[in-house]
């Protein structure tokens, strides 16, 4: 039965091959990608919840605060002239 390739990287790379290991690091490294990239997209979508996507819904979240708080500023300075 042929052995996958992630499986005989990591068992050629504990077995102290150099040339293995940075092989099963960058398959690793590509997978944990994937992934994140696919949670990424997932994020970034549109739901019922959030119509802009999660991320959408964030940066629009952090601009009103980010407002508020250029409007409290504002208001200070205006009291303390």
């Amino acid at each position: 039965m042929p052995q996958h390739i992630e499986d005989l990287c990591e068992e050629r790379a504990r077995k102290g091959d150099g040339a293995f290991a940075v092989a099963y690091a960058l398959l690793r490294l590509a997978d944990a990608q994937d992934r994140t990239a696919r949670q990424i997209e997932w994020l970034g979508t549109g739901s019922t919840v959030f119509p802009d996507g999660a991320i959408g819904s964030l940066v629009l979240q952090m601009a009103r605060t980010g407002d508020q708080i250029a409007e409290a500023l504002t208001r200070l300075a205006d009291r303390e002239e």
